[in-house]
């Protein structure tokens, strides 16, 4: 725990560092309970005989997907875990949202701890769009084109090559598009964390900045992560934890 906290969390978000998020973190920690902001946070605790998200969790809206994802809470996982999981066709995915609660107007932090079971034929995305029906935000990697209009997003594609790379769209208009110089591997985790700061999202992979780009600030965003198939095979990302937080 940090030697120092803000006395006055309302006031704080704006002047809290934003170096990889190290100042955040503690910041999200002290506001889980301070109406001061608005706070997601989950570790995907719990079991249930019942379906994603309606029998587990009612506050997620309905999974999002190319033919029949499985998305369920891990059994028997150390911490908790989610795990979204493909059909076993080319193209099929499955994704998950929260709900558009933050922008870069007031500001915003997410962090993600995620890893991709099979990194060969594959993609997963992590990050911040602008629609709970997302379902697969960036259309094209190599190129960024998108099925999103404003958000923040790290992508990972066989299609184009084995890079991370954190890619912003504001209008649809290609922000950042930056390669992480670190290697991925499968079921090693990351933590994913974005920083929204006005018109502008920067990206963090294991606290190392990615890059930096355009969003529009106003624009309602909410947490999303999903991963789809490349080839006739399932493919599963797990999220250990997710979370964002913001002035309210």
């Amino acid at each position: 725990m940090a030697t120092f906290l803000p006395q006055r969390l309302d006031k704080a978000f704006s002047k809290t560092s934003f170096s990889a998020g190290t100042n955040l973190k503690t910041l999200m920690a002290a506001s889980i309970a301070n109406p001061a902001y608005v706070v997601y946070f989950d570790d995907f605790l719990g079991q249930t005989a019942g379906t994603w998200p309606a029998s587990a969790n009612w506050g997620y809206p309905a999974t999002v997907g190319t033919n029949t994802e499985v998305i369920g809470i891990t059994a028997n996982t150390i911490g908790g875990a989610l795990t979204l999981t493909t059909a076993g066709t080319s193209g099929d995915s499955a994704f998950q949202s929260v709900g558009r609660h933050w922008n870069g107007t007031k500001g915003f932090y997410s962090i993600f701890k995620a890893n991709a079971t099979t990194i060969t034929t594959a993609k997963f995305e992590i990050g911040m769009v602008d629609s709970v029906t997302t379902n697969e935000a960036i259309a094209t990697k190599a190129t960024p084109t998108f099925n999103m209009t404003t958000g923040a997003v790290f992508c990972f594609d066989t299609n184009d090559d084995t890079k991370v790379t954190f890619i912003t769209a504001a209008g649809g208009v290609v922000g950042a598009n930056a390669d992480w110089s670190g290697t991925l591997v499968a079921g090693t985790d990351l933590v994913f964390e974005i920083v929204g700061a006005g018109a502008v999202a920067t990206g963090y992979i294991n606290g190392q900045k990615v890059g930096d780009g355009a969003i529009t600030a106003a624009t309602a965003l909410t947490p999303y992560f999903g991963a789809l198939t490349r080839t006739a095979a399932t493919r599963a990302l797990v999220v250990d934890y997710a979370g964002c937080i913001g002035p309210r």
